[in-house]
């Protein structure tokens, strides 16, 4: 069972505040609620934000959690890099859109952003540094 989709993207935000606005605009593009699970500045780029989300997937299938997530990130940005799942006795299935390689945003702010979808059950209770 594919229950969530964990999200990563640095976005420009000044504070924690910014940051949630643009994940704010990110949620109306969305069909279900995002949680932001950790937010802190990146490291190699001082004027980003790295944000965590995830939001609810609950799909049994992988082809239908793969088709899901792509009809939702598809929302946020186009195109998606999807990476190769990996052989083994659980299915991951990633992609990344990124400014740098030609994509665009329907969120301001946005230059980064990647998905990561399992059917491993993942925790993703809130990390209390943020």
């Amino acid at each position: 069972m594919f229950e969530t989709i964990r999200w990563r993207c640095y976005v420009h935000a000044a504070d924690r505040r910014g940051a949630g606005r643009v994940v704010g605009h990110i949620e109306k593009l969305l069909p279900c609620p995002v949680e932001i699970v950790g937010h802190e500045r990146y490291w190699k780029f001082p004027e980003l934000a790295e944000v965590r989300l995830v939001t609810p997937l609950v799909r049994p299938t992988p082809e239908q959690a793969l088709l899901t997530t792509l009809q939702w990130a598809w929302t946020i940005a186009t195109p998606w890099s999807l990476l190769n799942p990996e052989s083994g006795t659980h299915q991951e299935f990633e992609g990344i859109a990124s400014v740098n390689a030609g994509a665009r945003f329907s969120v301001a702010g946005v230059e980064w952003m990647e998905f990561t979808i399992s059917d491993r059950h993942e925790d993703t209770t809130v990390d209390p540094q943020t």
